[in-house]
């Protein structure tokens, strides 16, 4: 494994760590004290940048662990606001 692949898969599990990050502001928070789009798309970048430096990295044990965790933060993610939309949105 080259130094490089390491680099890559640590990039990944720190822009990993900080889309979680920005998930648990946006759901603590409540549009509070930042706003709601801001932290979205900031964690969605994130998570995407992650999961993208991931795939370029499978050997390296950063690169593995976003590479795991990603899909699992991704159903977390929708069925939060699958139940968001059900509950919250009604006429």
């Amino acid at each position: 494994m080259t130094n490089k692949q390491e680099n890559i898969g640590l990039v990944s599990f720190i822009s990993l760590i900080i889309g979680l990050i920005s998930i648990v502001v946006y759901i603590f928070t409540g549009n509070s004290f930042i706003n709601d789009s801001i932290t979205m798309l900031f964690s969605f970048i994130f998570l995407m940048l992650s999961f993208v430096l991931s795939l370029f990295s499978k050997k390296d044990k950063f690169g593995r662990i976003s590479l795991f965790v990603f899909p699992v933060l991704l159903v977390i993610y929708l069925l939060f606001f699958g139940v968001m939309s059900l509950f919250w949105d009604q006429p």
